[in-house]
């Protein structure tokens, strides 16, 4: 029972692992540019695609939606995560009292 418990938590934890990895990705490929004020280039100045990006300079229309549903995806994937790794807590919780009881019960005899 608990060693199907652990699987499916740590299947869930492997889900959202990949849910980061691709939400992560989106936003990495969507690339953002400089405002308009620092994109003119001076001698000393950083190109535009090393430039530091600023709140504001991200792309919009639709790689901007994508970005979005990418946010709200590392959202709901943190939330998950964080779900999994309570029940793997919990689990092992159980598993600690219960082989604790049988212990004590064990010693009693």
């Amino acid at each position: 029972m608990f060693s199907t418990i652990f699987a499916t938590a740590r299947q869930g934890l492997a889900t959202q692992a990949r849910r980061v990895e691709a939400a992560a990705q989106t936003i990495a490929s969507a690339g953002a540019t400089p405002p308009a004020s620092e994109a003119q280039s001076t001698p000393n100045a950083p190109s535009p695609s090393s430039a530091p990006v600023r709140i504001g300079a991200l792309p919009v229309g639709d790689s901007g939606d994508s970005i979005e549903r990418a946010m709200v995806t590392l959202v709901e994937a943190q939330r998950a995560y964080r779900a999994n790794a309570l029940v793997i807590k919990t689990a092992t919780e159980m598993f600690d009292g219960l082989l604790n009881a049988v212990d004590h019960s064990n010693h009693n005899k």
